[in-house]
């Protein structure tokens, strides 16, 4: 389940520029601390948000308390032998898999890797307030980015992406070993190659070095980025792969193991017509597709960040007003390409 992961990870890894051993702290804590933080914030956000659906769409429910404890409620139904509408199971999953799972899974990664090691900054970010020229009274709070005095300035941001990486394998490592080990009845056939391309899926690491990138344009650039906007691209390719099958960390089993993947076992038959293997073949085409786009972008970003960086240390260099404006500029030139 490691190999392809691994793999990856020695592309990435520069030497010159990480410590082996911070590496390898952030992973354990990832693998630690991380998995089962996220798992915990899971559960309880699940059993809020499940409770909160059901109260709109299926308040009956509620007609089993107090036999059973309301916070027990939505994870005892079929013991129960109560169904709930379609549509309440569809809106309290969409809710739990889809938007706030990937956004606690993304958030502790990012915390991991915050408080798993201390990266290079050229800024740090500190709120003040200003006083409105308007009326002259009226005090905003605004995020100012102050330069770190350094002998030398950061201009290769490859720290960050080795170290999230390491944060998100972590937690990557944890799922798919659960995942594995549970793959052992009868009927699970072929496990070997379950287990290696649960390895090679690469959600966990695309949405991790999304928010890396971010959090590098933040601290080496000097860009205004809030968190919700460091987040929002990881947690939406997340959300996209939760609802296309993957199953966040707090569901312990699947009973439908492979679709995590879009894959298939080899020796199983597909009894689908002609026309549905074509529905099913370009769904997963587009998946790919989109997941190549996600990559070309993280490639991309990555040397742009770099070059920027450089650029910022020579062509720029005391000239923080002059870099900003060419920041801006490139920033107004990608919004006005993607318009036409």
């Amino acid at each position: 389940a490691m190999i392809a992961p691994i793999i990856n990870f020695l592309l990435v890894f520069d030497t010159r520029v990480n410590d082996v051993n911070l590496v390898v702290s952030t992973f354990y804590t990832s693998c630690t601390v991380g998995y089962g933080l996220a798992f915990i914030l899971e559960v309880i956000a699940t059993t809020f948000l499940r409770l909160g659906v059901f109260a709109v769409w299926e308040p009956d429910v509620f007609k089993l308390t107090p036999k059973v404890p309301t916070l027990v409620l939505p994870w005892v139904l079929r013991e129960n032998q109560y169904r709930p509408k379609r549509i309440t199971l569809f809106a309290a999953d969409f809710a739990t898999s889809c938007v706030f799972a990937p956004i606690v899974e993304e958030y502790v990664k990012l915390k991991i890797l915050q408080l798993s090691v201390q990266l290079p900054k050229n800024f740090k970010w500190t709120t003040k307030k200003k006083i409105s020229k308007k009326n002259g009274k009226k005090r905003k709070k605004v995020r100012i980015a102050e330069p770190i005095p350094m002998e030398r300035e950061v201009t290769n941001i490859n720290t960050y992406i080795t170290e999230m990486l390491a944060a998100s394998l972590g937690v990557k490592m944890c799922d798919s070993v659960r995942r594995i080990l549970m793959y052992t009845k009868e009927s699970n056939v072929n496990k070997g190659f379950y287990a290696f391309c649960r390895g090679i899926f690469p959600i966990q690491e695309l949405c991790g070095t999304m928010t890396a990138l971010a959090l590098a344009k933040r601290d080496v650039l000097g860009v205004d980025t809030p968190l919700w906007q460091m987040l929002a691209p990881a947690v939406v390719i997340h959300g996209m792969a939760n609802f296309r099958g993957k199953k966040p960390i707090f569901k312990w089993n699947s009973s439908t193991p492979w679709s995590e993947m879009q894959l298939s076992p080899w020796n199983v038959a597909d009894d689908s017509t002609f026309s549905q293997l074509l529905s099913k073949g370009f769904a997963k085409f587009m998946w790919v597709v989109i997941l190549g786009r996600v990559l070309g972008y993280c490639i991309k970003n990555y040397y742009l960040i770099n070059r920027q960086a450089v650029k910022r240390t020579t062509t720029y260099a005391g000239k923080r007003a002059a870099f900003s404006a060419e920041l801006a500029a490139a920033e107004m030139l990608k919004k006005t390409k993607k318009e036409k």
